[in-house]
């Protein structure tokens, strides 16, 4: 057939897959089907000498790993799948046991693990049964209640803080002493536009594409980050302006290690992470009346219970209706205790 490029996939004895795109489709195109194939291949047909009461943790992460790496943060997902095979990779996995996912998290307690980091290890080896034996599977995580961790406040730069920030960092870039704008400034700068007025986590950010974002419609379509899913992100004003100032100063590819000590030195706040820009984005639009499922699906969270922990603040909630239904029930009108105008009423 002419103009088409046939793909393939082959998986053990069964028979290859096999499809034809047009000439010139993009190559992510292609792989994220033969990826997605791959996966239902080995679904229905695990290899023999991988599959059955024989398999090992070792051996079924290998089979993991294949099927989650078009996520961004797969790397992390593989950091937290080795620590189980430290010490439960010969094991057989259909035969882990809840009591024993408990013995190793009380010996990585004692060893001064953070509670967050070894929930973060359940969370991957409970997507790691999902993924080998199907969504409804059942698996030794199940059932175990997460430790508790320290829950902190979420942190939020106002607009004028960080309009601060952006005139420092374009005044740095034209310090280089030529008068000509220092391109590391600038990508800093235009990289720190887009995050904030769109919410985006910065891995999303990193492995965004040219052809992904299209400033005429007016979307960007996000690729897959960590296992949710985003129906693209319609681009008001704002966001193409800051896409423009991003494009014009190919910030394209990955966001550097220095990138939050250079906004620091710019002026942001020293006990705010820059990743908080995406809290303020998502506080706001809660605050403003948004829809929660609207939310989600903008943040890209898979449960609606993320978003309503992290990103619905008392302020313009049904807390703050509660507090105030509640109001005036007693009369004071901003008082101390024990001045004459306690219990007053109108």
């Amino acid at each position: 057939m002419r103009g088409t490029i046939r793909a393939t996939v082959k998986y053990g004895a069964m028979p290859q897959k096999e499809k034809r795109f047009v000439k010139g489709t993009p190559q992510r195109v292609i792989k994220a089907w033969k990826t997605a194939t791959l996966a239902k291949m080995m679904k229905r047909s695990p290899q023999p000498e991988r599959a059955g009461a024989s398999g090992s943790l070792t051996r079924d992460a290998e089979r993991y790993y294949p099927l989650v790496k078009h996520l961004a943060d797969w790397v992390s997902r593989r950091g937290e799948i080795r620590a189980w095979l430290a010490v439960l990779g010969e094991r057989p996995r259909h035969m882990l046991q809840k009591a024993d996912l408990l013995r190793v998290r009380g010996v990585w307690l004692e060893a001064g693990v953070a509670p967050k980091t070894i929930n973060n290890r359940v969370s991957a080896l409970r997507n790691l049964y999902k993924v080998l034996d199907g969504d409804e599977a059942d698996t030794p995580c199940d059932r175990l209640k997460s430790l508790p961790t320290v829950k902190v406040p979420p942190q939020t730069i106002s607009a004028d803080q960080l309009n601060a920030v952006l005139r420092a960092l374009a005044q740095r870039a034209l310090r280089n002493g030529k008068g000509r704008p220092s391109p590391q400034a600038m990508k800093d700068r235009a990289r720190l536009m887009v995050l904030a007025s769109t919410g985006k986590r910065p891995i999303e950010l990193e492995r965004a594409q040219p052809g992904d974002v299209d400033l005429v419609r007016r979307v960007w379509v996000p690729r897959d980050a960590k296992g949710g899913f985003s129906p693209g992100t319609f681009l008001n004003d704002e966001m193409v302006i800051a896409w423009q100032a991003f494009i014009a100063a190919d910030a394209w590819g990955a966001i550097p290690d220095h990138f939050p000590r250079r906004l620091r030195a710019a002026g942001w706040p020293a006990d705010v992470r820059p990743y908080n820009v995406r809290h303020t984005l998502w506080i706001r639009a809660s605050e403003r009346g948004a829809d929660l499922s609207d939310i989600q699906a903008a943040a890209g969270h898979k449960r609606i219970q993320t978003t309503r922990r992290h990103y619905v603040p008392v302020l313009n909630s049904r807390l703050q209706r509660l507090g105030e239904s509640l109001d005036h029930h007693f009369g004071w009108q901003g008082c101390l205790a024990g001045d004459d105008s306690l219990g007053k009423t109108h």
